[in-house]
């Protein structure tokens, strides 16, 4: 497999440290909110990238901690009237609801921070003994930037031109404005742990360094998240990592895209702020992690109702499909006959260049060209009354089912029952357009009623009047189907 590695800025073969093994660390959230979109497209990409590596039969160790005590966590428990642990472990479980609806594993191990407070410590101390870092009397740690030489080599910044204009704010004890907090001080109020400076916590950077050393070897195989965490998170954890331990941090620096919302950034600020929770009113979780992997990892993604509609529409195109698999497959009777050979080589070559897409850093997006591709000879072959009766056309749609099944466990896609995600997708689109699906299924019998009847005037107003709601109505041997327009 070939992986985008941040830290020399191109692909490389991607080559575990021990033969078969992979440690892979992900920064998760920071527990104080919902989860918004961005959330989510991280969680999806590195999800896929677990499920992926296992696939090629690699045993993976996923890490992904949880931020449980931060600034924002304690600004959150004040405007709530909660403690901050309380805080925290309400959002950790809003956290997991949301996932375990976008079809999100569970990580193998998920630290949280104010777990590993000894190991924070004994990190600081460390970085003290060495001259990477020194305490203030005010009772904060701070690293020593100019200290570790190598700093800026992940995100390319130069540490003198960052240095020009940085300022050290009034109160603030740091040797140069450059430095970074280790370990802070308490502040009235504030939850803290007794430590050899005083009561205090740790600063944010310093968490991922200590929970990440202490449940795996280092160098990590894959240390990932957001772009956002380039600078100054994962920054930081290289300098006061490195310096302390002497080893590299990890092998392959892993960075999803960002997230944006009609072409702008998203942020509370703009309105254009989207939970998970907000989009999944009017959306299945299937489409949200469909659309959230029709772009390459790297690449910004845009949000619009547009795009979702279209994600809608396109995987309800392969569940169609995998239905007319499921009906094609269940006849007794073949004939002898074999598909024309440019059927079957682009068949083949498609199911190929799947895996070579997702080898190539984890090409989704081109993965998914692959699959309507394949969608596209079965829809090809079932329309053609002796093509889709052959031999050949039943080893093809049962490659074909078996290649869902593969995608299904490396997307997290495809895996649910055709009929039913058809129908909840069906209610899902009547909701969203305020029709009642009640109401329809009346409407529908009346007119049954009258085609009995041979009401055919009755029957063609009542269809009208179907179609003037937004419903399809098409008539099939099994009686009435209907489907949102």
């Amino acid at each position: 497999m070939q992986l985008y590695n941040t830290l020399t800025r191109k692909k490389e073969e991607f080559v575990p440290a021990v033969p078969g093994k992979v440690n892979m660390y992900v920064c998760g959230i920071t527990a104080y909110d919902l989860c918004h979109i961005g959330h989510a497209r991280s969680a999806v990409v590195f999800d896929v990238l677990v499920r992926y590596l296992r696939s090629t039969g690699l045993d993976v160790t996923f890490a992904r901690n949880f931020t449980d005590v931060d600034d924002k966590i304690i600004n959150r428990a004040n405007q709530e009237g909660l403690s901050s642990t309380e805080v925290a472990e309400k959002y950790i479980q809003t956290f997991y609801e949301d996932m375990d609806r976008l079809n999100v594993l569970r990580a193998d191990i998920e630290p949280k921070c104010t777990e590993h407070i000894a190991e924070m410590i004994q990190l600081c101390e460390d970085l003290i003994a060495k001259g990477k870092a020194y305490s203030t009397p005010s009772g904060d740690v701070y690293f020593r930037v100019r200290s570790f030489p190598e700093y800026g080599k992940l995100s390319g910044r130069d540490v003198d031109e960052m240095r020009s204009g940085a300022r050290i704010a009034p109160g603030e004890e740091k040797e140069d404005p450059l430095d970074f907090a280790l370990w802070k001080s308490a502040k009235p109020g504030e939850p803290f742990w007794e430590s050899p400076w005083g009561k205090g916590r740790p600063g944010w950077h310093i968490e991922c360094s200590a929970m990440s050393e202490k449940h795996m070897p280092l160098p990590l195989d894959i240390h990932g998240g957001g772009l956002d965490l380039i600078f100054p998170h994962h920054e930081n954890e290289i300098a006061q990592t490195e310096a302390a331990t002497d080893n590299h941090m990890a092998r392959y620096w892993v960075h999803n895209g960002f997230v944006q919302v009609d072409s702008e950034k998203m942020s509370k600020s703009l309105g254009n702020f989207k939970t998970i929770r907000d989009i999944l009113e009017n959306y299945l979780p299937e489409t949200l992690r469909f659309f959230l992997l029709t772009k390459h990892y790297r690449s910004p993604i845009d949000f619009t109702f547009e795009v979702m509609d279209d994600a809608e529409k396109n995987l309800k195109r392969i569940y169609e499909t995998k239905a007319q698999l499921a009906e094609e497959l269940s006849r007794a009777k073949w004939s002898k006959a074999e598909l024309p050979a440019d059927i079957t080589t682009e068949f083949a070559e498609s199911l190929a260049a799947w895996h070579t897409a997702m080898a190539d850093d984890m090409n989704t997006a081109a993965a998914l060209g692959h699959v309507f591709t394949i969608v596209r000879l079965i829809n090809r072959v079932t329309e053609d009354k002796n093509l889709r009766k052959s031999e050949g056309a039943r080893t093809l749609f049962t490659q074909a089912q078996e290649a869902f099944d593969r995608w299904a466990g490396i997307l997290g896609l495809f895996s649910l029952d055709a009929g039913a995600f058809l129908n909840d997708l069906k209610l899902c689109r009547a909701a969203r357009k305020g029709i009642d699906p009640a109401k329809v299924e009346a409407l529908i019998v009346q007119r049954q009623e009258a085609r009995k009847a041979k009401d055919f005037a009755l029957s063609d107003s009542l269809r009208e009047e179907l179609t003037n709601l937004g419903v399809d109505v098409r008539d099939t041997p099994a009686g009435a189907v209907w489907d949102v327009l």
